[in-house]
């Protein structure tokens, strides 16, 4: 399938990239083999994404959270509370370029899903949602169509 998608130009490729789902040298390989332009970082963080470690549900389902792990009761993966911000600093942390981390969380999604034209750059006429970090990556400020809304 990874050679199909290769070559298949306008085919981008998903990663969920916490750290729990992909091991980071195939993140590295994937970063390579298809370049920053056709790479979007995704999370499948559940409902309990910010909640302390412990017993939560999804779909149903009882799930036990520990870390960034969110597990079934047999200890099968069941998906991850990272967020997308989260898995951005993951990627960084795995060796890609802050500049490729940052166009595959923001200006690809956006670009695949046809909203680019609003969102996922800075440019005059866009809404202006952008994530300040500080050097270490943490969030310092988040505008929401040009309004400071947390600091």
């Amino acid at each position: 399938m990874v050679g199909a998608a290769l070559d298949t130009p306008l085919c981008n490729v998903e990663l969920i990239c916490d750290g729990v789902h992909i091991h980071p040298s195939v993140v590295r390989a994937v970063f390579k083999m298809f370049g920053s332009k056709r790479v979007i970082l995704i999370s499948d963080t559940m409902r309990a994404a910010g909640m302390p470690d412990g017993d939560y549900t999804l779909g149903g389902q009882a799930v036990q959270v520990k870390g960034n792990r969110a597990t079934l009761s047999d200890g099968t993966l069941a998906g991850s509370v990272t967020d997308l911000m989260k898995c951005m600093k993951t990627a960084v942390s795995f060796g890609i370029p802050l500049a490729d981390a940052v166009r595959a969380a923001a200006v690809n999604p956006a670009m695949a899903i046809g909203i680019f034209s609003r969102v996922g750059s800075l440019e005059p006429g866009k809404r202006a949602n952008v994530v300040v970090l500080d050097q270490n990556l943490d969030v310092k400020d988040v505008f929401f169509r040009g309004e400071l809304v947390s600091r």
